[in-house]
């Protein structure tokens, strides 16, 4: 008898030794291999007519430092009379035209749109819809491990950053391809994506005149902690999340505890307006906050909608958040521009 309970009982250490391995695998892969998503039918109607929304779109497609093809999209915009129904960007051309902006021969600067995790460029068109009203050209593309992009995980900005820089360079070398200029640079960031503009804001000879930001996190340890213990009921003490940290950097070759979106803000250099959902659950109102504290140019701005969630923040602020966005970014263009 004593033999058989020694028996079982080593059974269930080996075991209990052996879901350590397995729990940090697929707690890792949460971590580093988002969804890819399919495209939706409001995908594929934007897609098929896009000046029927108010764009005229152009494939782009660059390669990554380390070989992973991105396929994105340039968005350029269109005369009034060439649009189709275009309810979004004519709604906000209207608003526009009352604060006496009116339209350009030529686009104004270029916006970098950078989707969240799990997000798709496609989705990011449909915030191009009301910043070409303002005519700014709108580059939208899939991140790494994202849409039609390649690659197998995400690592939060450690190499996003360099691959939006990547980005930028392939628009430059289209557009000198046919004598045009990128203009003054800007950037929108959506959550995972707002963590990357970041990132990239707070670098030596960083290129944007300013940034939006919506929905980011403030640090990676702490999203990850706070995505535990939202999914697990249970407050986790924050040492239960080391050894996943240290498995999601191992595999993908990158040290998750320096992703510091608020670090990066104590660096950057030029105006940011930090967007966040009152409600987001996601990723706490805090975390928005935390990142505007650092912010060090004096015209940085700090927007909270009252009613919004992680997922519908635009929703909630409405055409009148996106047009205090183009606002801030007609706001920080270079004089002779403004």
């Amino acid at each position: 008898m004593k033999k058989r309970k020694a028996r079982m009982l080593t059974i269930f250490v080996l075991l209990g030794i052996l879901s350590i391995p397995i729990g940090l695998w697929f707690g890792s892969a949460a971590l580093l291999v988002p969804k890819r998503r399919d495209l939706e039918d409001r995908h594929h109607k934007l897609l098929a007519n896009p000046s029927e929304f108010g764009l005229k779109l152009e494939a782009l497609e660059t390669k990554t430092a380390d070989g992973f093809i991105l396929k994105g999209f340039i968005a350029e915009p269109m005369p009034v009379e060439e649009m189709g129904e275009a309810i979004r960007t004519r709604r906000m051309l209207a608003r526009l035209e009352k604060k006496g902006i009116t339209r350009l021969p030529q686009p104004r600067g270029t916006v970098l749109l950078i989707h969240g995790r799990g997000g798709l460029k496609e989705n990011m068109l449909t915030i191009a819809q009301r910043f070409v009203a303002a005519d700014f050209r709108c580059v939208v593309y899939d991140q790494r491990a994202h849409g039609e992009s390649e690659g197998k995980f995400s690592t939060y900005g450690f190499r996003e950053v360099e691959d939006a820089l990547q980005v930028i360079n392939a628009t430059k070398a289209r557009l000198e391809e046919r004598n045009q200029k990128i203009g003054p640079l800007f950037c929108f960031g959506l959550s995972m994506g707002a963590a990357v503009a970041t990132q990239i804001s707070g670098r030596d000879g960083q290129p944007f005149q300013s940034f939006v930001i919506t929905a980011p996190f403030a640090d990676l340890k702490d999203v990850v902690h706070h995505t535990m213990r939202r999914t697990t009921k249970f407050d986790l003490p924050r040492w239960t999340i080391h050894p996943i940290l240290v498995a999601a950097g191992l595999r993908g070759n990158f040290s998750p505890k320096n992703i510091s979106p608020e670090s990066s803000a104590s660096l950057c250099r030029v105006p940011m307006m930090v967007v966040h959902g009152s409600k987001d659950k996601v990723i706490p109102v805090a975390h928005g906050k935390r990142i505007f504290e650092n912010a060090q140019h004096p015209e940085s701005r700090w927007r909270e909608v009252p009613e919004g969630y992680h997922g519908d923040v635009l929703a909630e602020g409405g055409d009148d958040l996106y047009q205090e966005m183009i606002e801030f970014f007609l706001g920080s263009l270079p004089t002779q521009q403004g």
